[in-house]
């Protein structure tokens, strides 16, 4: 290859996505350029090949590309200039990722730190970095009181451009505190990336897999279900996220979840034979796998189907490799450290019995008999005579207006019920529970936990029921705004076929989920939900200013997702609906978003289109009631011919003056 070949596939290796075949193109580039004069395009080729190890699951394969880039970068310092900065911040990814091998040893990861730090200090850049991964380096050793003294350096050294973006550092400063056994510290580094204040390409994504067993251990667990919501969605499938998806899967299996927790490692299933990845990664993927298989054994499913084989054989197989590695990590340090987490890893006992996460997700059955997805909340074990009577109240005190009264009725029925419980009566309880805390203010939290309870214990009993809670708790996380978690539950059962409502219900949840996608700005999905909707009420001549409003979300959410064609026909459809209504106002608001998609296409046709909107708010009948709709009208013309390209002068004068349209 040429210069120029190899320039014209580096910009074609920057469309491919992560993964191989990616890093496969780029290591054939680097070949080729090897053999070339220009030092400048090799350096620019192993820094693409660096990043696509580092997010491609490959950083063991880093160093070789990296001892070859310092020395082109140290013997032709002028070729390479512009590229300094690139090559210090991979310098200091590819020695985080020294850091994390167990096969580097400990000599020579400190070697490559001192040269990291080293280079920063020539070229004036901060320590900061530096002393986050020595940090990391002594958290691993055990040895918490540098690790700590290292960390505190790094949060009190001055921020510089190669420091990490605030949201990756905060992530470091809150597994440092939950390393050491402070969850509540690490809840508050982690806080800003939790509640969307900081973001960047993989996070939340990370903080949220890590935050979900501290908050559950912290008993915060509306914020853990929330972080699990929230946080799965962005890791599924994401190979360089593997570890969080292990973190997933054993938040499941501390949570009386092991049905949801063994739906996720099927997804995953092709990872646990996948072993050319990062070990690090790969020990905290395989090591949450392990707990959930461990528990699934425990519960009595040796036999469970994991890929091909069965739980106990693939444990039997990752216990292998577990002790593997943390052997070969135990003697990189010289202690037992890495072997005793593990084991206390694999030894824990469920955080909770059940936090329902409104994922429907039934254990296979057991001899014959199926079990249910969880266990009950409580352990208390007592009479179920003892129990009807506190049922009966709750519903004589639901009926009497006092739903505080009836809430206390029902939770002294599950406790004193305890495991004796049939599920069906559980689930009627949870249901009245549901409605005890629905009529109660500021209870929604609350609510949703005991709608999702309700909803989990009529699965397999009454899928109308079970329907009908689970919408309970996403229709009130949309309330709340929290249209993340919302969205979440919605997918799960939207396209069930006994959704217990008519054909206007049906379309009002189609409606919200839509509403929460359009609030993730994923407004494709959107308009599908807008149009199904609409599809429901086409023919419903009782609903037609309902029908009316969901083509025009529809038409919006098309526009949104660049879909221009399908855009311009929902906004006639739905400018049609509105003015046969006689609804003028959302009728001009559709004809003038009609105007402006022409008008980025064709803009004296758009100039023209609205030029009909606003003649027809001149009319006398129409002044009075749409004043309003007059001025934005004029407005927005306004706008447009501004915007618009270069127009004839003589197109131009008859609408240039506000006196002369007006």
């Amino acid at each position: 290859m040429n210069v120029e070949e190899v320039t014209a596939g580096l910009s074609e290796a920057a469309q491919l996505p992560t993964g191989r075949l990616k890093s496969e193109r780029l290591e054939l580039l680097a070949a080729a350029a090897k053999t070339l004069e220009d030092k400048a395009l090799e350096g620019r080729v192993l820094i693409e090949l660096s990043v696509a190890y580092e997010f491609g699951g490959e950083r063991q394969r880093q160093p070789l590309v990296f001892g070859r880039l310092l020395k082109i970068y140290d013997e032709f310092p002028a070729e390479l200039g512009g590229l300094a900065h690139s090559i210090h911040w991979q310098l200091k990814w590819m020695t985080s990722g020294l850091v994390r091998n167990p096969d580097v040893p400990v000599p020579t990861v400190n070697r490559w730190l001192s040269e990291l730090e080293s280079r920063y200090r020539q070229r004036g850049y901060s320590p900061r970095p530096v002393f986050a991964l020595r940090s990391i380096l002594a958290l691993s050793q055990g040895d918490e009181a540098v690790a700590s003294g290292a960390m505190e350096a790094s949060i009190a050294a001055p921020s510089d451009d190669m420091a990490d973006c605030d949201a990756c550092e905060r992530n470091d400063w809150g597994y440092w505190r939950a390393e050491v056994g402070d969850d509540e510290g690490a809840i508050d580094f982690w806080a800003p990336i939790l509640n969307g204040q900081m973001a960047c390409a993989e996070e939340p994504h990370r903080v949220l897999g890590l935050a979900l067993l501290p908050l559950t251990r912290l008993g915060r667990h509306d914020e853990a279900r929330s972080a699990y919501l929230r946080g799965y969605p962005l890791a599924r499938r994401n190979i360089s996220l593997r570890r969080t998806i292990g973190e997933h899967i054993e938040f499941c299996a501390l949570t009386g979840n092991e049905a949801r927790g063994l739906e996720i490692l099927a997804e995953h299933a092709n990872w646990l034979t996948d072993q050319d990845d990062d070990v690090s990664h790969r020990f905290r993927f395989v090591g949450g796998v392990a707990v959930l298989l461990r528990r699934l054994v425990l519960l009595g499913y040796d036999d469970v189907p994991v890929g091909s084989s069965t739980a106990a054989d693939v444990l039997a197989t990752l216990e292998k490799e577990l002790a593997a590695i943390s052997a070969r990590y135990d003697q990189r340090y010289g202690n037992t450290v890495t072997s005793e987490r593990l084991a206390a890893r694999l030894a824990q006992a469920p955080l909770v019995d059940w936090l329902p996460l409104g994922i429907s997700a039934p254990l296979p059955e057991v001899g014959g008999v199926a079990e249910p997805a969880s266990s009950p909340e409580v352990t208390t074990v007592e009479s179920w005579d003892a129990v009807r009577p506190d049922a009966i109240l709750a519903e004589q005190e639901l009926r009497g207006d006092d739903p505080v009264a009836a809430e206390e009725s029902v939770r002294r029925a599950l406790q004193r019920g305890g495991r004796l419980i049939p599920h069906t009566v559980a689930a009627q309880l949870y249901s009245l529970l549901t409605e005890a805390l629905r009529r109660q203010p500021e209870r929604d939290l609350d609510m949703i936990d005991a709608a999702l309870k309700a909803s989990a214990r009529w699965d397999g009993i009454s899928e109308p029921d079970m329907l009908h809670h689970r919408f309970i708790a996403a229709t009130t996380y949309y309330r709340l705004g929290r249209h993340t978690e919302a969205a979440a539950l919605y997918e799960d059962v939207i396209g069930r076929v006994d959704v217990p409502y008519d054909r206007l219900g049906v379309a009002r949840i189609r409606k919200q989920y839509g509403e929460s996608l359009r609030g993730l700005r994923q407004y494709r999905d959107a308009a599908e939900q807008f149009l199904q909707a609409a599809a429901l009420l086409q023919a419903d001549k009782d609903n037609r200013h309902a029908y009316a409003e969901m083509a025009w979300l529809a038409a919006e959410a098309l526009q949104y997702s660049g879909q221009r064609d399908e855009a311009l026909a929902a906004f006639e459809r739905a400018a049609a609906l509105w003015e046969t209504l006689g609804e003028p106002v959302p009728g001009v608001r559709c004809r003038r978003s009609i105007a402006w998609l022409v008008f980025r296409q064709e803009p004296q046709r758009g100039i023209d289109l609205m030029q009909s909107v606003l003649a027809g708010l001149t009319e006398p009948q129409m002044a009075e009631p749409m004043a309003a709709e007059l001025a934005e009208t004029e407005k927005q013309l306004d706008q447009m011919i501004k915007q618009a390209p270069i127009l004839e002068e003589s197109s131009a004068k008859p609408v240039g003056s506000r006196e002369q349209r007006s």
